[in-house]
């Protein structure tokens, strides 16, 4: 047997194969949705900087950039002489207080026994009451002080507000803080959320819909503002994040916001061949025809020209 014979045998088998490999797809009208492709910054839902309460010197830090924290754990010390030295102040006052109201109780109890005698005028029962309540007014005062103490010692051990992340470390031992001197900064990694810009004119259509997806991922929940940004004409949009999407805060991620909806054909991604700058689809009859595509989505696109409902398709 010849060589052009065995090659024309070989281009017959091709042929076979594929046909009979090849499927069919009568095209049918189907909803298509209409999406807004925007970019969107991921933030922290729980992200502060702790700042100073009280003057003082860094003593410690014990938490660095990256670490991660329990709430309530301390994350820095400041110097605390002098907050010592108030405390231990106000706790004398309170003793001498203390001691005040009790001389003045006893005086109070003796005029009373004086006055039931008729040994002393009701007068001098009624200046000791005064004198007595004087001494638990002041003994009170005393006992706020030492509360008032209390509280900015405290305020010498920097305590995280909740779980989470440190992302900035904004002093170092040694360096003189007042109160209002950023600390730290830190972030909770569990609760994230993300904000995209919208054309005003497709709010109200992203409210409607409620459908959104960020980076393929799908929002727990989802809030469209309800004022326009003067400057941008866009409407905010906040995305809440799941616990395990894997994202940081800064981050840019693509968004995709239904807005809408229309019906036309679409065609499995398969089924479109590229030859230059032409796109084209193979018809049952193995003749081939130009179309023009539209969006993307699940596995299809749609087909903006070229075909129509009924026609059928072939491809592999």
């Amino acid at each position: 047997m010849s060589v052009y014979k065995w090659v024309y045998l070989l281009v017959i088998c091709i042929a076979g194969v594929a046909s009979a490999t090849a499927a069919e797809l009568s095209l049918k009208q189907s909803t298509i949705a209409e999406y807004l492709r925007l970019q969107g910054l991921v933030e922290s839902t729980n992200s502060a900087t702790v700042s100073a309460q009280v003057s003082g010197r860094v003593e410690r830090v014990l938490v660095d950039v990256g670490d991660e924290v329990s709430a309530g754990a301390t994350l820095l010390t400041i110097t605390s002489v002098e907050q010592y030295q108030m405390l231990t102040q106000a706790q004398a006052q309170v003793a001498a207080a203390q001691a005040t109201l009790v001389a003045e109780q006893q005086e109070y109890d003796r005029i009373i026994s004086l006055v039931e005698r008729d040994l002393v005028p009701v007068a001098e029962r009624d200046r000791a009451k005064a004198r007595l309540d004087n001494a638990k007014a002041q003994r009170r005062s005393a006992e706020a002080a030492v509360e008032r103490a209390e509280e900015q010692l405290s305020y010498t051990e920097v305590k995280a507000p909740y779980a989470g992340i440190v992302s900035a470390r904004l002093v170092e031992p040694g360096e003189l803080v007042q109160p209002g001197t950023p600390l730290l900064s830190g972030f909770d990694p569990s609760e994230l959320r993300l904000h995209v810009d919208l054309p005003a004119s497709y709010a109200q259509a992203a409210k409607d819909y409620q459908w959104a997806r960020i980076n393929g991922l799908e929002p727990t929940s989802q809030q469209v503002f309800p004022t326009v940004h003067s400057q941008s004409s866009t409407v905010r949009m906040r995305l809440i994040l799941p616990h395990d999407s894997g994202l940081m805060p800064g981050q840019w991620q693509p968004v995709l916001v239904k807005v809408g909806e229309h019906q036309g054909v679409q065609v499995p991604l398969a089924a479109v061949y590229h030859q230059g700058e032409l796109t084209m689809v193979r018809m049952k009859d193995n003749s081939w025809r130009a179309v023009r595509l539209g969006l993307e989505q699940d596995g299809h696109i749609e087909i903006v020209s070229g075909l129509q409902a009924g026609e059928v398709i072939s491809y592999e």
